[in-house]
């Protein structure tokens, strides 16, 4: 299964797609603990409904966040994966 948690801080700003009348938001993000160079710290979450509309209205970026959801890649080579995050649920995380 491909269904992971992770805590990632937003770092870029978000990009509005528009497919078939629906509107989702991809967001940058990097995981909150890097990870060792032979590994890839970026990821690309995607939004759409309250969520998107709930990242807009109270995220930006340098927030840190905890994400629920599906883990896909685009590409079919070692190389030119992109990783993304199709997102189920999505929490705050406070750091003290």
């Amino acid at each position: 299964m491909n269904h992971a948690i992770f805590v990632v801080k937003v770092i870029k700003n978000p990009v509005h797609l528009i497919f078939n009348d629906n509107q989702t938001i991809e967001i940058k993000v990097q995981f909150s603990v890097p990870q060792p160079n032979t590994s890839k710290n970026e990821l690309t979450l995607i939004l759409w409904g309250d969520y998107r509309d709930n990242f807009l209205k109270y995220y930006k970026v340098q927030d840190y966040l905890i994400i629920e959801g599906i883990i896909t890649l685009k590409g079919y080579k070692d190389e030119g994966n992109e990783v993304r995050v199709i997102v189920k649920r999505l929490y705050p995380f406070l750091l003290v």
